[in-house]
């Protein structure tokens, strides 16, 4: 089947349940950066992932076939100059394994999750279950793609080769699209997603609770 970013619009467009797209225009694509790092300290940035900008030049209110945004939070996080920050896991990693109910707020806790100046930014995708979803900033591949992580309660792992792979395995739920998410065990994915794990294994490693938290949770329980 044609896995192309062109024909992956196409079926965007056909299962988008926003009805009036609203395209973000070529001059205000063009100006997009995304963050590098998740540090806040460390402002470098980086090309967006070629996905996301074709997303943004068709509908930037675009609504999946789940009639749920995709890609409303994260134009939440692009500044004045045009950049994307990065999202932080710290409530995904508080709130995914019950801290909430201990009665300790998470301010007193912070930072929860890791937060070595090495980790990659984290672009969130909006995504209806209860995974989160992200584009993880590491390194573009042949067609301009980045990874994308998942995260659930405290388990951290690199999913989807791509925002192209995930979508095409999200537009796979709609009636008559003609293929389904058994049909997209595609070889060139698997490879891509070898290729990411081997190359992001030493960042994934550090995708932990931080180094301290545990120790502030028992002194705060005590």
């Amino acid at each position: 089947m044609d896995i192309s970013l062109t024909n992956l619009i196409e079926l965007v467009k056909k299962v988008n349940r926003n009805k009036v797209p609203t395209p973000m225009s070529a001059e205000e694509i063009s100006r997009l950066r995304v963050r590098k790092y998740r540090d806040p300290q460390n402002t470098e940035t980086t090309e967006l992932p070629e996905s996301l900008k074709a997303l943004l030049a068709y509908d930037r209110d675009l609504l999946s076939n789940y009639n749920m945004p995709v890609i409303e939070t994260l134009q939440r996080s692009i500044d004045k100059e045009g950049v994307i920050h990065s999202y932080s896991p710290d409530e995904e990693a508080y709130y995914g394994v019950g801290m909430d109910s201990s009665g300790i707020d998470i301010e007193d806790l912070m930072p929860v999750w890791s937060n070595d100046p090495r980790l990659p930014a984290l672009i969130r995708i909006d995504h209806v279950g209860d995974q989160a979803i992200f584009i993880y900033i590491t390194e573009r591949d042949a067609n301009g793609e980045y990874p994308i992580a998942r995260m659930e309660r405290n388990e951290f792992w690199l999913a989807e080769s791509s925002l192209v792979e995930y979508l095409y395995n999200i537009i796979s739920g709609a009636k008559d699209i003609g293929f389904t998410e058994e049909d997209l065990h595609l070889s060139q994915w698997k490879a891509q997603q070898k290729m990411n794990e081997k190359r992001d294994a030493a960042l994934l490693d550090l995708e932990d609770y931080h180094e301290a938290f545990w120790a502030k949770l028992d002194a705060l329980i005590d």
